[in-house]
């Protein structure tokens, strides 16, 4: 900057008064005429004028400097990055506002300080090497370090030193400081990103706003078999495998438009033209005008989960002996046979038979024998019915027959006949044995004889009864005289409402152990009803009831609270903190507010949520899916734990054990029971431990009563177990007995 002159008005005014006295002492020195005296005047005028013009011009030349000067200070001062001059010994002569804000400490106490004060020590060598340089070539330095606050704290900054000037005391430095933290921060964060971004398992895939693709990772390269040359630039419709159609299409998109998000399963095709599932999520980036920048594609390839899900469903749904249908695969087909025959107005049947003297095949010849002899029944069962028709093994000897679309209700008898005659020929077994049966039949029509699966089955099975009571060997339809039955529910939901009133109802509590300490963790909570006159009534008999009539409701309350208040009382004992399980029916679930019963429950027995947990069953999560997830997620927000009971029952999905916020997977008694005898109940196990963990919930097995069961379950990972091999459920004093005594 150049060397600044001021010319103050003062100065000013002395030079024209010194040139108007000049030029006013020249008159004097020489001889005047009246012509010279006017010519003088007139040339006094035209230096006044010069004079007024040239002060004019000093202090519009004094303006702009000062305000030169100003801007200067302000641009100093003000700047964005801090300035400071320092000498050879590294002392701060000089430093702007922003450099004192950046450094936390006032001018006057910085200009104290030398630079080196406020370097780490970390980087007090990189520091000197780089001034020593500057000292001895004058060439710019630049580096990075960290500076340290007043107070202690670091930060990064950018440093650009310079050689300001030579002066009598030796050499100036100016240093330019610039803040970087952010900039670190920001490197740091996209390093991270960076490297989870390669790093992931999962596919990722970024396209702009036209669904270009611009960078995907390694992961996506391994998933799909294309190089990141061969896609950068196309459109992911490369991908495409062709199964889904231009509407689920249009409604990922509509989803995406409206919410800036879409999840789902998708089949997408592999470079060497493999369809596979994927689990895909498409996310829209947006600027800060909320218009779409980018969209980001996330995937995984669930092949073997799906293929694990599809294997795990079919055996949950088939007898694994025979391969025939199984009782649930039976109550689903009937309940849609059902819906087509009341919309069509057609008849159907339902046959179920139970093979005569199969037990003596048991007996002498084994087992073995035994399975092959039903194998055999269950192949020429199917060979003799339409393709539309059904053969269902629903356990034992015990198979079922769904007949549809038949032209008159006699037919079902024809059918009958025609199998009893063929399961009365002859059987060869591979031991070289030659063995007889016979088969008996009870017949229940639609819709003569009951509009509901529940009925149809109930009424086939009480026709068989008449049938094997009758000598065996042949078939009875259901009669009126079989209402019997339904008397006895009438009379039992009677019953059940005074029983609520008279408190008849009991809870008591089976032990759920710890596989891995064989500790106590908690007890499922389950009612006992005895009555005056009945005596005891098993709860396979009452609770349909309660269901059906709505009882249920009222039941489920008073038997959370008794548990609740229970817990609370063992808690205050002394007791070890104890989880007790509850089972919620779906009427509770599906007609009462449960998250408000639960958490006035809660707030009324001061029991601790986290020692609550709900179990709920499969087709009860499965009605209404998405007001279910909305319960089940404010239940958790209670601090409760979920589970979900009997699985491998219902419909056993993937998907929804996914979306649904649960705790632990409770595998059903029906797969406990013949393990380890029965190789596809052991697989069926081990698959719903596996995927229950893949999932990361716990597994409790339901119905443990053998020690082979038990080992097998440990050995395959199962956390926790109940059942007789334990202890039968209990009186709230027996549990506390039995826990005193496991400790």
């Amino acid at each position: 900057m150049a060397d600044r002159q001021d010319f103050s008005a003062i100065e000013v005014a002395e030079l024209r008064k010194a040139a108007e006295q000049q030029l006013i002492a020249k008159p004097e020195a020489m001889p005047t005429t009246p012509s010279d005296d006017k010519k003088l005047l007139h040339e006094l005028q035209v230096h006044q004028i010069e004079l007024e013009m040239l002060y004019e011009n000093l202090r519009h030349a004094q303006d702009e400097l000062e305000k030169s000067w100003a801007s200067y200070f302000d641009l100093y001062e003000l700047a964005p990055v801090g300035y400071l001059t320092i000498n050879d010994s590294g002392s701060i002569l000089n430093a702007n506002l922003t450099a004192t804000t950046l450094l936390g400490i006032t001018r006057k106490a910085l200009l104290k300080k030398t630079l080196t004060e406020f370097v780490s020590a970390s980087d007090q060598d990189n520091y000197y090497l780089h001034r020593k340089k500057l000292a001895e070539t004058g060439e710019p330095q630049v580096l990075q370090l960290h500076l340290t606050k007043a107070d202690g704290a670091l930060f990064w900054v950018r440093l650009e030193m310079n050689r300001a000037a030579e002066t009598e005391n030796g050499q100036l430095f100016r240093v330019v400081v610039s803040d970087i933290s952010e900039q670190k921060a920001n490197d740091d964060y996209l390093r991270q990103a960076a490297a989870m971004f390669e790093s992931a398992r999962e596919g990722v895939m970024v396209t702009d706003a036209e669904t270009r693709i611009l960078v995907v990772n390694r992961a996506f390269c391994q998933l799909t078999g294309y190089s990141a040359d061969e896609v950068l630039g196309q459109s992911p419709q490369l991908l495409k495998s062709g199964r889904q159609d231009e509407g689920f299409y249009k409604t990922m998109w509509s989803d995406i438009n409206d919410t800036g998000y879409w999840q789902g399963e998708i089949w997408n095709r592999r470079k060497n033209g493999e369809v596979y599932p994927q689990l895909l999520s498409i996310s829209a980036v947006c600027n800060e005008y909320q218009q779409v920048t980018h969209y980001v594609s996330v995937f995984s390839d669930i092949s073997q989960l799906k293929n694990a899900v599809n294997r795990l469903d079919h055996l949950a749904h088939h007898d694994p002996l025979t391969n025939l249908p199984n009782r649930l695969l039976l109550c689903a087909r009937l309940g849609h046979c059902i819906e087509v025959s009341s919309r069509d107005r057609k008849s159907a049947a339902l046959l179920m038979l139970d093979l005569d003297r199969f037990k003596d095949v048991n007996d002498s010849f084994g087992h073995l024998a035994g399975d092959e002899l039903l194998q055999q029944v269950a192949a020429r069962l199917t060979s003799r019915l339409r393709g539309v028709d059904t053969v269902t093994r629903l356990g034992g000897d015990e198979f079922a027959l769904l007949l549809e679309d038949l032209s008159h209700p006699q037919d079902a008898a024809l059918v009958a006949n025609e199998i009893i005659e063929a399961l009365s020929d002859p059987w060869y077994l591979s031991n070289g044995a030659e063995v007889r049966i016979g088969a008996s039949i009870g017949i229940s029509l639609f819709p003569g004889h009951g509009q509901t699966s529940e009925e149809l089955l109930q009424h086939a099975d009480a026709a068989l009864y008449l049938a094997k009571a009758d000598g065996r060997g042949n078939y009875k339809y259901f009669s009126e005289a079989l209402t019997e039955a339904s008397k006895r529910r009438i009379n039992l939901e009677s019953l059940l409402r005074r029983a609520i009133i008279k408190q008849e109802l009991q809870v008591y509590y089976q032990p759920q152990v710890d596989f891995a300490s064989g500790a106590i963790i908690g007890a499922e909570v389950l009612l006992r009803w005895y009555q005056s006159d009945e005596g005891e009534i098993p709860p396979s008999q009452f609770i349909p009831v309660a269901e059906e009539t709505g009882l249920i409701c009222e039941i489920g309350e008073w038997a959370l609270l008794k548990a609740c208040s229970q817990g609370q009382v063992w808690i205050e004992a002394g007791v070890p903190p104890l989880r007790l399980a509850v089972n919620l029916s779906p009427h509770q679930f599906r007609h009462g507010d449960i998250v408000a019963s639960v958490t006035n429950i809660l707030k009324e027995t001061r029991f601790p949520a986290e020692c609550l947990e709900l179990e709920l069953t499969e087709s009860t999560l499965m009605t209404r899916e998405s007001e279910a997830v909305r319960i089940l997620s404010a239940l958790r927000m209670l601090g409760i734990r979920l589970a979900i009971d009997d699985f491998g029952t219902g419909y056993s999905s993937l998907a929804y054990l996914k979306r649904f916020p649960l705790d632990i997977l409770k595998i059903d008694k029906s797969f406990i029971d013949d393990i380890p005898q029965l190789e596809d109940d052991k697989e069926i196990a081990s698959a719903i431990i596996g995927m229950a963990h893949t999932l990361r919930l716990k597994v409790l097995a339901e119905g443990v009563e053998t020690e082979a069961q038990l080992n097998f379950l440990k050995e395959q990972g199962c956390d926790f177990y109940q059942g007789y091999y334990k202890s039968p459920a209990v009186s709230a004093d027996e549990f506390v007995a039995l826990i005193k005594a496991s400790l």
